[in-house]
């Protein structure tokens, strides 16, 4: 099909299946139609929310394969306390295609996991879904993982950074997302094949593809590469690391030939379905990868196989660049404690008011008290969350906001409605 054509009919096509899913039952408690959330869970992941939430954990949305950890596969419209564990409470939580991963520092860095399981995700040695917190195991598929740092749920995989600044993945490895250099699915932990001397911060798992960021700033990425996601100026996957780049001198990718540079001084970084982010110390935000809805936020719909440039800081404004986080097809920001927006935005994912996808950051989110609007931008937001085709913000208050697609529940306002502007729900 001519891709102007799936340009047009893409949204329109998309529009049917929130139709027939609330025909399905939708965001009530209610069983889920298994064969309907198959259909939408290979193509549009994180139609769930977990939140800690004053030393809680809360979850909420979809939970046909117990990704909720709540003992139980009904969907849930509301925030839900997650089933307690032995350890006791959890420090952060990471919500994947349909199974969730919590890590709990206070318990020497254990690592649990509940819900979607056909592919190891989950790291407990089975395929068995859990509707309940599981511990993970261990490489030696024995004892239990611990002395963890972070961890990160992509679509059917999930990583985490050992006591010792390794990468540890587990979960499907059909394109090389573990970066073990092999295509074999994982149900217990495996090493990610690291260049040697490479010490990693953090790490992010994006649909079917896998990122780190090491201590010296560069980006390290592995996995699917169809849509560039790998940023090496490739799309040829890797089942092992490789560095993220960048044009020269930031200049136009098409135009150069072999003229690029790594990326360095990066501080933080993000994957989403396709697509990737980048933050770096100076408050300039990268991104490559796919681009067909502008997720990419560079004003095109071109896709990218070497990070561009998104936003640059604005000195005289003092407009600096803090947070950022990516969805399946949406990009968001956090700049002065607004929330900036850009990508696809049919469930008003980007909280401004519309459903018209943006190829370039919008200004500032709009918000509702109750159900009266003031009109004013969401401000001191200190927390982005964007998974799948919604948002999840806390501001400095602890308050938690949510907006975008609502079709589970997955905004946790008690209804199955989509909005496109920001609404909070807890506490």
């Amino acid at each position: 099909m001519h891709r102007l054509t799936r340009q047009i009919l893409r949204p329109f096509l998309l529009a049917l299946l929130p139709l027939f899913l609330v025909a399905c039952g939708g965001g009530d408690d209610s069983d889920t139609d298994y064969a309907t959330y198959e259909l939408i869970s290979s193509t549009v992941f994180g139609e769930h929310s977990v939140v800690i939430d004053r030393g809680e954990t809360k979850a909420w949305g979809a939970n046909g394969y117990g990704q909720l950890g709540l003992g139980d596969k009904l969907n849930k419209s509301t925030p839900k306390v997650v089933a307690k564990t032995e350890a006791k409470t959890f420090s952060s939580v990471s919500i994947g295609g349909a199974h969730t991963v919590a890590l709990n520092t206070d318990a020497g860095g254990t690592v649990w996991a509940w819900g979607h399981n056909a592919s190891g995700q989950l790291g407990v040695g089975t395929l068995v879904t859990k509707i309940s917190p599981a511990q993970v195991l261990a490489l030696d598929g024995v004892n239990f993982l611990d002395g963890v740092k972070a961890v990160a749920a992509g679509g059917k995989h999930t990583l985490a950074i050992a006591a010792d600044d390794t990468v540890l993945a587990w979960g499907s490895n059909i394109t090389g997302q573990l970066g073990d250099r092999t295509l074999v699915s994982k149900s217990v932990p495996v090493k990610v094949d690291l260049a040697e001397g490479v010490t990693i911060t953090a790490v992010a798992a994006g649909g079917d593809f896998s990122l780190a960021l090491a201590s010296d700033g560069t980006v390290w990425a592995w996995g699917n590469n169809s849509k560039g996601q790998l940023g090496n100026n490739t799309l040829v996957a890797s089942s092992f690391p490789v560095q993220v780049v960048m044009p020269n001198a930031d200049e136009v990718p098409e135009v150069l030939d072999d003229d690029f540079v790594h990326i360095t001084g990066i501080t933080a970084i993000a994957a989403g379905g396709s697509h990737a982010l980048a933050l770096k110390d100076d408050g300039t935000i990268y991104a490559w990868g796919y681009n067909e809805f502008g997720q990419l936020g560079d004003g095109t719909i071109t896709s990218r196989k070497v990070a561009v440039t998104v936003v640059k800081p604005d000195a005289l404004k003092l407009l600096v660049p803090t947070a950022i986080s990516a969805g399946l097809d949406h990009s968001v920001a956090i700049i002065n404690g607004n929330v900036y927006a850009w990508g696809y935005n049919y469930f008003g994912q980007l909280g401004n008011g519309a459903v018209l996808q943006s190829y370039s950051p919008v200004k500032k989110l709009e918000k509702e008290v109750l159900n009266q609007e003031d009109g004013l931008p969401l401000q001191n937001i200190v927390e982005i969350i964007a998974t799948g085709h919604h948002c999840i913000a806390r501001d400095n208050l602890d308050n938690v906001w949510t907006w975008g697609r609502n079709t589970h529940g997955q905004l946790g306002d008690g209804t199955s409605m989509s909005r496109s502007k920001a609404k909070q729900i807890l506490p």
